[in-house]
């Protein structure tokens, strides 16, 4: 019975926020997103920023650079999924970083971070990872 209550996301329908305080690596994420048919993108380019996005709009999928200014993108995570923001914890996020250190990417999966791009970003690598981030089936990848 909730599954006819919930409508099951698209990629048209999901809102998408991206964390990076390099202003080129948001406008080139995002244009990979409206690529892909992503209709609904927000930016932050810091976490306080996204802790403002998270509390004003209703973000499904989060896309995070790993290395920003006032707090590192791993540290985010553990706050987000440790409830400190709210009920956000249960928000995919899909980190994008140069950062490929098998630490950082062990401790990204290990805080439930589900999916892992290395910069630069292809939309086709892009859409995979948020399609299996939010559960969207991929048909027509």
């Amino acid at each position: 019975m909730s599954d006819i209550l919930h409508k099951t996301p698209t990629i048209e329908t999901i809102t998408c926020l991206i964390v990076d305080d390099d202003k080129f690596s948001r406008t080139f994420a995002k244009t990979a997103l409206y690529q892909i048919g992503v209709k609904q993108v927000k930016e932050a380019a810091s976490i306080s920023e996204a802790i403002d996005m998270l509390n004003e709009y209703k973000i499904d999928v989060i896309l995070l650079d790993q290395q920003i200014p006032d707090k590192f993108g791993l540290e985010f995570v553990k706050e987000l999924k440790s409830g400190t923001y709210g009920n956000n914890k249960n928000i995919p996020v899909i980190m994008i970083t140069v950062d490929t250190k098998e630490q950082t990417v062990l401790t990204a999966k290990g805080l439930g971070i589900q999916e892992y791009l290395v910069k630069p970003i292809s939309p086709v690598a892009l859409k995979k990872r948020i399609c299996s981030a939010v559960g969207i089936g991929q048909e027509k990848i």
